[in-house]
């Protein structure tokens, strides 16, 4: 049965067919193996966005690196073995500026524009 004909049998939008099938809903499972706690999770926010200045502002120019070290810091409070390995760091990431609708903006050292979401 195709995406199509399967949405209109059940009722289910075809993009949440796509996204349980090809597997979006386990790249916010990313989040869950972090182990982030819900104050853990605001300090990153507010170390990304300022949010406590600008509570809707969603945006970021801070790099990869430095987000990925301030939650390794953060982690390591609790669990001093705590590292990100390969791309689970990146997809954290991703996975984080979905939840929280965050857009990165990263400009590197040339000064040209590097748009990671």
């Amino acid at each position: 049965m195709r995406f199509t004909q399967a949405s209109s049998k059940y009722g289910i939008p075809k993009g949440t067919l796509y996204d349980n099938i090809l597997g979006k809903s386990k790249r916010m499972a990313v989040l869950e193996e972090a182990g982030l706690t819900a104050s853990e999770e605001n300090a990153v926010l507010e170390f990304c966005c300022d949010v406590s200045v600008s509570p809707y502002n969603r945006r970021t120019k801070k790099s990869l690196k430095s987000i990925l070290e301030y939650v390794e810091t953060l982690r390591r409070l609790r669990d001093p073995e705590f590292t990100f390995t390969g791309l689970s760091g990146f997809r954290w990431w991703w996975a984080f500026c979905k939840k929280h609708s965050i857009v990165s903006l990263y400009y590197d050292n040339n000064g040209s524009l590097n748009n990671t979401m």
